[in-house]
């Protein structure tokens, strides 16, 4: 795990400044304290930090080939390099290193632009190929690392994190205005786009190609089609989950210094656990957050879990007071605001962890993958409805939307909707009607939809495929930003996490088989908690599903923890922003203090949005 960054100058007579990058690559230490290194050659410049996983001596980065002219760095693991290397040695190539970074350049040399889809693993690769005057760069499949670029009047810069690019004193500092709207919905822009203006992501699966100015940007792997193991009964499915997840967690034990796994308690992280408990040669470590509010506290489930494999269980208890302290050096980490409050405890957790090992495994993907977030059941039932006229489903909706239970009356906000907007707005976190309340502009919510849509190319509306497009619509768009709070929270520690889950042969495997294996009646997960069955206590496989939350309304009517940042709002930096109604936000803040209402929601948006702006885009410090 590591951190890379680069610069290449369109002028071939434009050397890159060696300070730069330097700037660039330090900024990153977290990611990357145990080693570093440079690559200069002329108008280009690769960085690098490393944190050392495999082959400690030798490992160090950039790496050239045999002539020394097709330079690479890399961020990530490939789990299948061993294998890809003995085909090149059989093939001429000569390795220096033991590491996996090696196997990448002269994979290279082998396919080219083929390389990519031989690799298992996670990965943001950088290879300067000085013959064809080309920088390659690219993204592992699901997105489990990340990379970032950004074009310049110059050239172009990439790095794993923003805040180098920023570093390099070349990019124009700026929120990306048009994607307020999506942000405030989602908590998180999808696609290409960041919330800084003219910062782009590479989408997973894809590799960027720059010759002569020119970039070209290709998708080497997409999800397959749904339903080609149509046949599979539930006995069959459960055996071969068992079988691929088996294997993709004892690929990732490939390491050199010591691994554990988080383990909170829910099934997923528990079955990741239990595999690698029992393939480890030493005692496991696992590790776990609680809270002292009963109603967000697992500890107790992941105590049962470390007791029933054996392993050496370690775990901390995240405060308000702690989580708001850690708020915004979390946001700069983030380099975006935080999406999911659950980072911090990501957070601390990762520390916890680094003081006994370098490496851990996580149950990331699981719920994406086997449809395991209650919102599931919404668009399943909605789905299902979607014969029915918009007539009668708007009436069913305004006698649902009555109900006491605020879970059945979000239902009712669903009933009316069409199979796009179901699909599009199942991971809303702010609804419209508030959305539209605190935007200064008028709201365009159709545009943010379709932009969400677009991800998924051409569907096919009038077919009862609801569940196989939000499946799809989670993995492209939700889990990737899941995915960042993962990596930037972990690496912020110094931590390198991996997530079995999304070994992409289960990933295939996963969305070609039936719905009903992963979501019968009300029940989610099917095939997974059959799993769990059989190596994990019933009272875990069977609890109901907490989504690793924090208690966030009670925290923000608390001045000395995070209802501390409410009072952002009546600050003249706040009220000058322009682009909200703060006459709006503060009577919101007001009413959560009371206990009139609950919009720890929007609250919870608008403190990260606030806090990024002075933390990444100002300079601030706390």
């Amino acid at each position: 795990m590591c951190g890379i960054c680069g610069i290449v100058n369109l002028d071939r007579h434009n050397r890159v400044d060696k300070n730069l990058v330097v700037a660039m690559k330090d900024v990153m230490t977290h990611r990357g304290p145990d080693d570093d290194g440079l690559h200069l050659d002329g108008n280009v410049g690769l960085g690098f930090r490393r944190l050392s996983i495999v082959d400690l001596n030798t490992g160090n980065q950039p790496i050239g080939n045999e002539s020394g002219d097709i330079w690479t760095i890399f961020n990530g693991e490939i789990y299948n390099h061993a294998e890809i290397r003995k085909e090149l040695i059989s093939k001429g190539h000569v390795y220096r290193t033991h590491s996996d970074t090696e196997t990448i350049v002269h994979l290279y040399e082998e396919e080219g632009l083929n390389s990519f889809r031989h690799l298992n693993g996670m990965f943001g690769i950088a290879i300067w190929d000085a013959p064809r005057q080309r920088l390659v760069l690219a993204r592992d499949r699901l997105g489990i690392k990340p990379l970032y670029y950004t074009r310049t009047s110059e050239g172009l810069l990439f790095a794993s994190e923003i805040k180098s690019l920023l570093k390099s004193r070349t990019v124009k500092l700026g929120i990306n205005l048009e994607g307020l709207q999506e942000y405030l919905i989602y908590r998180f822009l999808a696609g290409e786009r960041t919330m800084f203006q003219g910062v782009y992501n590479l989408l997973p699966g894809h590799f960027l190609v720059l010759t002569g100015g020119e970039i070209q940007i290709t998708r080497f792997w997409d999800l397959p089609e749904p339903g080609a193991y149509s046949h599979i009964d539930e006995a069959g499915a459960v055996d071969q989950l068992n079988e691929l997840l088996r294997d993709a967690v004892e690929k990732r034990l490939m390491s050199d210094v010591p691994l554990g796994a988080f383990c909170s308690g829910g099934v997923d992280s528990s079955l990741t656990s239990a595999y690698a408990a029992k393939a480890s040669s030493v005692r496991f470590n696992t590790f776990s957050v609680g809270f002292n509010e009963a109603d967000y506290d697992e500890s107790r489930y992941a105590e049962m879990v470390s007791k029933r494999l054996g392993t050496h269980h370690h775990q901390l208890t995240v405060d308000n007071k702690t989580f708001a302290d850690s708020l915004p050096k979390l946001i700069w980490h983030n380099d975006e605001p935080l999406n999911h409050p659950n980072s911090v405890q990501i957070y601390h957790i990762s520390k916890l962890a680094k003081q006994y090992v370098t490496v851990v495994l996580t149950g990331e993907g699981a719920d994406e993958l086997f449809s395991g977030y209650p919102r599931y059941l919404i668009a399943k039932w909605c789905g299902m409805l979607l014969r029915v006229p918009s007539s009668a489903r708007h009436i069913l909706g305004r006698m649902v939307g009555m109900s006491p239970s605020r879970k059945i009356r979000k239902l009712a906000r669903f009933l009316p909707l069409s199979g796009p907007e179901l699909v599009a707005l199942n991971s809303y976190f702010t609804d419209w009607e508030s959305l539209g309340s605190v935007l200064a502009a008028e709201s365009d919510f159709h545009s943010v939809i379709e932009s969400r849509l677009s991800l998924l190319g051409d569907t096919d509306w009038s077919t009862d495929c609801v569940l196989d497009s939000l499946t799809r619509i989670d993995l492209k768009a939700y889990l990737v930003s899941i995915l960042n709070r993962q990596d930037k929270m972990s690496m912020a520690a110094s931590l390198e996490s991996r997530v079995p889950f999304l070994d992409h042969r289960l990933v295939e495997w996963a969305f070609r088989i039936p719905a009903s294996l992963k979501l019968r009646g009300f029940q989610t997960k099917v095939i997974v908690k059959k799993l769990g069955e059989r190596v994990l206590p019933g009272e875990v496989v069977y609890r109901r599903k907490s989504g690793f939350g924090v208690p966030l309304s009670e925290w923000l009517r608390d001045r000395n923890g995070m209802g501390r940042y409410l009072e952002l709002f009546s600050e003249p930096r706040f009220q000058q922003r322009g682009y909200l109604k703060t006459e709006q936000v503060q009577r919101m803040a007001h009413e959560h203090l009371s206990g009139a209402a609950d919009h720890s929601e929007i609250l919870w948006e608008l403190i990260n949005l606030e806090l990024w702006q002075r933390v990444l885009l100002e300079g601030d410090t706390y």
